[in-house]
């Protein structure tokens, strides 16, 4: 699967980790040392520009922390196992909302250490760490600035989940949202609503000073939740890259004429609809109105949704950049990965399918083989 067609019976030479060379179809004998991909979807490896897997993975229940050395490498199997090659790893930096540790501000620091310590070391897969940096947690700041200097970040979001706008407009759904995943009562999710209405925000000089920075440093800038055009004017003046999940059509809309890649979550293809009720990814979809599509909260998603969206009648080509070369592109990986071209790291991704099912049967990360089931 090249980024503009499918070429049937192609054949791909690998050489130190790369794609040296592919041919357009034609008999091939293979020998010991070649895989034998026939009947097979050939496939870049999935790049996930959002997901926070990684919490799930520390904390699967509210009292239950697991060491974060194991979590790093039992989630890094699954995302193998998902087609993920290359995960952005979303670490929220949210002012311990809900009492929960790990959004705090030591956590999150914590966390991007060992990821980037695990992650040197000995892998299967490529880690990245994108900061979702909530602007009402002022106290984050310095550390946020101290990491975009140091450049130990790979993407930058700004959010604002104070109650009654943008992702959260519906503030009955936040509620039901925030007691299930803060296990908290009625009472407490109206006083945790209360003090987040009340709770001030970084001023616009020192976001603009941090957009700033991550321009400089070459770091790509999204925005989240985006609810309005006017919205847009300002990430724009951002220098902001990407527009994630934006609540309406027309604001998904006004961001791609405005140049910004448009993310939405593979989950949303799946269920056909958004888990906070604002925009659906196949409406979206339909509207020429997404670029790229995330993991958000479940990595399975996007294997499946590049399969559904090709069900649907979609060209296969479009369905797999919107996980692989446009999130490279938007996060400046064109270069080295996202696509199956000649010069690009051999992260590629071998399915057959069953049952009209995606089954992943290898998973090549530089040309290794890091990931294989016989079925």
């Amino acid at each position: 699967m090249t980024p503009h067609e499918v070429l049937e019976n192609g054949v791909l030479l690998l050489e130190g980790g790369r794609i040296a060379a592919i041919d357009s179809g034609g008999a091939c004998r293979c020998g010991p040392e070649d895989i034998d991909a026939t009947g097979m979807w050939v496939l870049p490896g999935i790049i996930d520009c959002h997901s926070d897997a990684i919490e799930r993975e520390l904390q699967p229940r509210p009292n239950s922390r697991f060491p974060l050395t194991m979590a790093f490498y039992e989630l890094e199997r699954k995302l193998a196992g998902s087609g993920i090659t290359t995960i952005f790893h979303s670490l929220s930096l949210f002012n311990e909302e809900g009492g929960n540790w790990l959004r705090s501000n030591e956590a999150v620091r914590s966390m991007v250490d060992a990821i980037q310590h695990l992650g040197r070391r000995r892998s299967l897969i490529k880690h990245k760490i994108h900061i979702r940096f909530e602007i009402n947690n002022i106290a984050a700041t310095p550390m946020l600035e101290a990491m975009l200097l140091a450049r130990q970040i790979d993407e930058v979001s700004f959010m604002d989940h104070t109650p009654g706008q943008g992702q959260f407009r519906d503030l009955e759904l936040q509620k039901q949202i925030y007691q299930e995943l803060y296990n908290l009562t009625e009472g407490e999710v109206n006083e945790l609503l209360a003090r987040r209405c009340r709770m001030a925000t970084v001023a616009a000089d020192d976001l603009q000073r941090l957009a700033d920075l991550a321009y400089r440093q070459s770091i790509p800038l999204a925005s989240h939740d985006d609810d309005s055009t006017d919205r847009l004017a300002l990430i724009k003046a951002w220098h902001a890259a990407i527009s994630e999940f934006p609540v309406d059509l027309e604001v998904a809309l006004a961001a791609r004429q405005n140049g910004l890649y448009v993310v939405m979550g593979a989950p949303n293809v799946i269920l056909g609809r958004s888990h906070s009720n604002n925009l659906s990814a196949l409406q979206a979809l339909q509207a020429g109105a997404v670029d790229i599509l995330c993991s958000d909260y479940y990595p399975p998603a996007l294997l499946y949704a590049v399969f559904q969206i090709y069900r649907l009648g979609y060209p296969m080509h479009q369905a797999v950049n919107m996980v692989s070369l446009h999130a490279a592109e938007a996060l400046g990986l064109a270069a080295a990965t996202g696509s199956i071209e000649a010069g690009k790291a051999a992260d590629l991704l071998l399915i057959r399918e069953y049952e009209q099912r995606p089954v992943l049967e290898k998973v090549l990360v530089d040309g290794k083989t890091v990931y294989q089931l016989d079925y």
